[in-house]
């Protein structure tokens, strides 16, 4: 499903606009997620497409890992995106920065192994661990 969404940070100070092929929408529980987020998972929609930025005086990327980088405001603390340092095209967008009339559900809670006892994973979509992730290939690939 291709798909285009508008978003911001909490202060708005960081709006964009995203589009592209969405490849799942997931519930992440590793643990760079759950550190990022505050102990929570990180809930994106994991998409193959374009990201833009209006205003990108606010939006700091942070190299998180040698696979990826993650982008937050400055001024507020949301957080906003994952991107790959492979493939600059595939990147996740917080569901929170889009706001609720998306129509998006999630499709799995992924790296469900790194979860730990203070939080349950609820039974609404598959629950993948990180080698499922790593093994199962995308939406359309």
């Amino acid at each position: 499903m291709t798909i285009q969404l508008a978003g911001n940070c909490l202060c708005g100070d960081v709006r964009f606009t995203a589009a592209g092929e969405v490849k799942r929408v997931s519930a992440c529980y590793c643990s760079q997620c759950r550190q990022q987020n505050g102990g929570s998972p990180f809930h994106g929609i994991e998409l193959q497409g374009e990201l833009t930025v209006d205003d990108s005086s606010s939006l700091r990327w942070y190299a998180s890992s040698p696979q990826a980088k993650r982008a937050f405001c400055a001024r507020c603390g949301s957080s906003l995106f994952w991107r790959s340092n492979d493939d600059v095209s595939f990147f996740d967008v917080s569901m929170g920065a889009i706001g609720d009339d998306h129509g998006l559900s999630l499709d799995a809670h992924i790296f469900v192994d790194y979860c730990p006892s203070y939080l349950t994973v609820p039974s609404t979509a598959p629950h993948l661990t990180e080698a499922d992730v790593r093994n199962r290939p995308l939406k359309n690939q």
